[in-house]
């Protein structure tokens, strides 16, 4: 066993510079690993946690910390066992991480899937944002009635569940099973027993990489609770890219046949398209937002001040930590590839309209 051990632990560097080694937007990965092993590798873990109704990655993580501690309380003296132990474990993490789900950041991304440009000019943003508040507007109304109502989830943590698993059948017509091509036969979306301290990490859900179970921050604000479903199913179908994420999201929302499921989509891309103009003209940025109907406002305001709440040191390295994390798995731009979805749902709508 203490050779095992010491195989492992020297295999480390090796395991990290052939991992850094594959070049991504690769052909390969994206045929033979994304499309094809992982499809099969990811529904046999879902098999087997999906039915279950707490999270067993939340477990998972908890008893390796749990085993870390311990090691590093009763193995210090033993400073050989200690260096053993923790680099045996971090080399079948590490592996296991890229074989199960982490391989998925190296296949071809949706920009050059899709062969969509990564630009945008400013009038296109401002039109294409008009378009928006015209459409949300309507959704808004005919949802709550009045325009002055906060928006709300009508439905509860299953019913949202089992709407979301829908929409991965529309996005596969969307896209002429071309991309995305699991049925997602069986779902694995749960409350996270880490709700609270995803909460002051900033974070709203996370997809659990060895279980494939997509676990929720289930104290969000309950109108953000349908979109970040959906981000998380679209990391379940072996989409690793957050910009890319975010784009699968918006899709299978706005392609839902339920209405509250488009407006959720639509919510997103407003917040997204209004935050850039802000970046680069603040007086169109105010003439837009008297547009949109006071509750969406509202609504903005209420999830903002979620957020606010819980800002603080433990939010800040938690996110750099995650940001270091994205740019290691070839996320250049790191954190801010959340927000870079503005590109690909503004030119996918312009190339719709041709």
């Amino acid at each position: 066993m203490k050779k095992l051990k010491f195989l492992l632990t020297i295999g480390l560097v090796p395991l990290l510079i052939l991992a850094n080694y594959v070049n991504p937007e690769n052909i390969f990965i994206d045929k033979y690993y994304s499309n094809y092993f992982y499809l099969i590798s990811s529904e046999k873990l879902r098999f087997l946690t999906g039915w279950i109704n707490f999270p067993i990655g939340d477990l998972l993580y908890l008893s390796i910390i749990i085993t870390l501690l311990y090691f590093i309380i009763f193995k210090i003296k033993k400073p050989k066992i200690l260096i053993l132990n923790i680099g045996a474990s971090a080399f079948l993490f590490i592996f296991l991480f890229y074989i199960l789900w982490g391989l998925n950041y190296k296949r071809i991304t949706l920009k050059n899937h899709l062969d969509i440009d990564g630009k945008f000019e400013k009038k296109e943003l401002i039109k294409f944002t008009e378009k928006i508040i015209n459409d949300i507007n309507k959704k808004h109304l005919n949802l709550f009635f009045i325009d002055t109502i906060t928006p709300r989830n009508k439905y509860d943590f299953k019913q949202s569940v089992n709407l979301s698993e829908k929409n991965v059948k529309k996005l596969k017509k969307v896209f002429k099973n071309r991309i995305i091509k699991s049925d997602y036969k069986r779902k694995s979306v749960k409350k996270s027993l880490f709700s609270l301290p995803l909460t002051y990490m900033g974070f709203s859900g996370y997809i659990n990489p060895f279980t494939n179970e997509a676990n929720i921050n289930y104290r969000i604000p309950s109108t953000s609770l349908m979109f970040v479903i959906n981000h998380e199913i679209a990391h379940q179908l072996g989409i690793a890219s957050e910009k890319d994420a975010n784009f699968i999201s918006y899709l299978m929302l706005i392609n839902s046949d339920n209405e509250y499921l488009e407006f959720c989509g639509l919510s997103y891309a407003l917040r997204l398209c209004l935050n850039e103009i802000s970046k680069i003209d603040k007086e169109k940025y105010q003439n837009l937002v008297k547009k949109i109907n006071k509750g969406i406002i509202r609504d903005y305001v209420k999830i903002n001040k979620f957020w606010k709440k819980y800002d603080g040191s433990i939010e800040k390295v938690s996110k750099k930590t995650y940001d270091m994390y994205l740019k290691q798995n070839n996320i250049e731009t790191g954190l801010e590839n959340y927000n870079e979805s503005i590109s690909l749902i503004l030119n996918y709508n312009n190339k719709l309209d041709e």
